[in-house]
């Protein structure tokens, strides 16, 4: 671990960089699912869901093919 500090450079950068943007991300987007599943269905969350991970598995498989 402090091999990785001393080292710095670019890799720092960029780890320090996707964990400013992730934290804040992590911590509104789990106050906003929270308040989100207070106030629609179970049957409806778990169906949008459903088409999320389709829609991902789609775009994902898409890329890979073309």
């Amino acid at each position: 671990m402090a091999q990785f500090f001393q080292t710095g450079g670019d890799t720092l950068d960029t780890v320090s960089s996707i964990v400013i943007f992730t934290v804040p991300g992590v911590i509104v987007g789990a106050q906003l699912g929270a308040l989100v599943a207070g106030r629609i269905l179970q049957h409806t969350l778990e169906r949008g869901l459903g088409v999320l991970f389709t829609l991902v598995a789609a775009l994902t498989l898409g890329e890979v093919i073309l």
